[in-house]
């Protein structure tokens, strides 16, 4: 790849005198590694925020680098389809509702809310298993609640692959269950309940949740942002459930969702875990590499975007590893 180092320079420049200035903590060295990073690996934005103010927002200006037989029409849109990312604002929309009392306990059975799902019911599957994919209900693929035209319908109609509670087992159909309770819970739509309770309190006004075909409100993926209404998901995780000097989720929440459970180590409350280095993360992160990677020792935020290319390796992300976390996390170290 060529890179453009004066380019990256000037793009820097110019947005970090637009952004409130860059942290005297972070090189331009480090920060156009990154930006050459990205660009290799076909993200077409990148968001870096330090200390709560951003010191990179990187666009995307060649687009001849992403075109192929899976180059995506919507290439160049300024919105963001975060695809997985999403779980993890509905697990914290999870929590604000047992903050305020409106669920009263992540261990109240399924069945109380959605009784029509009756394997939920027979099996004691709770609103726990659901949240750290523990429910037994094994992850579908492109035939699972993704192909149908009901989602809602679909996932009431599954039977769990193994009992609740005895391994952890990826899937967007638990979660998609999840969302079900979140408005038997309230008695609105979820679309409604994240406006209310995330999006409005965050001031997230380019950011909007996904229909299926007859208009069940979607919560496992599909949402459409941007990178800047994205990272103030990140902001408010760091700042331990504040944002703008309000409290909307409870630290207690913060912690237990950003906390590993017994049955995988590597995962909370619909957040990715990752406490095997020294660069201790958590991330919400889908297909293609839309991520928010938090990095709270180093006071981080960093958001990716990628619109343009489809093709299979970037849906399976083979690019991220050890080597890109560092890279990250080592942008504010000397």
């Amino acid at each position: 790849m060529t890179t453009h180092p004066m380019k990256y320079f000037l793009i820097l420049v110019t947005l970090l005198c637009c952004n409130l200035g860059k942290s005297q903590d972070v090189s331009n060295e480090k920060l156009n590694a990154l930006i050459d990073f990205c660009d290799s690996t076909k993200a077409d934005e990148i968001l870096l925020q330090h200390k709560g103010k951003i010191i990179s927002h990187w666009k995307r200006t060649d687009f001849s680098k992403v075109q192929s037989e899976f180059a995506n029409p919507e290439c160049g849109s300024p919105y963001m389809g975060t695809a997985s990312m999403v779980k993890s604002w509905t697990g914290i929309v999870t929590g604000i509702l047992l903050d305020i009392g409106t669920i009263d306990s992540l261990d109240a059975p399924a069945c109380k809310y959605i009784p029509e799902w009756k394997a939920g019911c027979e099996n004691n599957i709770t609103i726990r298993h659901l949240l750290t994919m523990t429910a037994g209900l094994n992850r579908k693929g492109p035939r699972g609640v993704l192909s149908q035209s009901d989602m809602n319908q679909y996932v009431l109609s599954l039977k769990p692959d193994t009992l609740p509670g005895i391994r952890f087992s990826y899937s967007n159909e638990s979660v998609q269950l999840l969302g079900l309770i979140l408005e038997r819970a309230t008695g609105k739509k979820a679309d409604v309940v994240f406006k209310e309770l995330l999006f409005t309190p965050l001031k997230m006004d380019s950011t909007t949740l996904s229909l299926d075909s007859v208009g069940n409100v979607i919560v496992y993926g599909g949402c459409k942002t941007t990178v800047k209404d994205a990272v103030k998901v990140g902001q408010l995780m760091l700042n331990q459930g504040r944002y703008d000097n309000k409290q909307i989720v409870s630290s207690q929440w913060v912690k237990a969702s950003v906390t590993p459970h017994s049955l995988a180590p590597y995962y909370g409350y619909l957040w990715w875990i990752d406490k095997s280095s020294e660069n201790w993360n958590y991330a919400a992160t889908g297909d293609l590499g839309q991520m928010t990677i938090v990095f709270p020792e180093s006071e981080l935020v960093f958001i990716r975007k990628q619109t343009c290319d489809l093709s299979p390796a970037s849906v399976n992300m083979t690019w991220m590893g050890p080597g890109f976390l560092t890279l990250l996390a080592n942008i504010t170290k000397p």
